[in-house]
């Protein structure tokens, strides 16, 4: 039932798929700017290089694992929330994102991927030439006109 209630309450074209049997789940904000998307993830303790993000056509694969620390030993703890293992998460990125320019960087504890949107294009003045007709002038006329490359 969680799963129905998340997949048709969640944003449009997002992938709630957890990763393989036995990884964790990596909570995600998904947002955009004027000019890029932004995705942004909670890991904190995490060394960077343990964390992999890659882009595969439309979607944004993110991959690691947080590891408990050292001296940790599960029959002390009262309680436990923190989670320790495998995470792999994928995000379907809109049409107008530009996947193989993304960047990812880690702040304070938060892994923040940034992808551009592609501008739209913007109208370019060209001059058609005309032919033909009748008359003595028989150079052909320019006529200017909008196009969109």
């Amino acid at each position: 039932m969680d799963r129905l209630f998340g997949d048709s309450f969640g944003l449009p074209g997002q992938s709630r798929t957890v990763g393989a049997v036995g990884e964790g789940y990596l909570p995600l904000d998904v947002y955009q700017t004027e000019k890029e998307w932004v995705i942004r993830a909670a890991v904190p303790g995490i060394d960077p290089s343990a964390v992999e993000v890659t882009v595969d056509g439309g979607q944004i694969s993110i991959k690691g694992e947080i590891k408990p620390p050292e001296n940790a030993q599960t029959e002390n703890y009262w309680l436990r929330e923190n989670f320790y293992g495998k995470f792999s998460r994928q995000v379907t990125l809109p049409e107008e994102a530009l996947g193989e320019q993304a960047k990812a960087q880690f702040v304070n504890g938060m892994l923040i991927v940034s992808v551009p949107k592609a501008q739209p294009a913007k109208p370019k003045s060209v001059k058609i030439p005309i032919s033909g007709g009748t008359g003595s002038n028989s150079e052909p006329r320019q006529l200017e006109t909008t196009a969109r490359k």
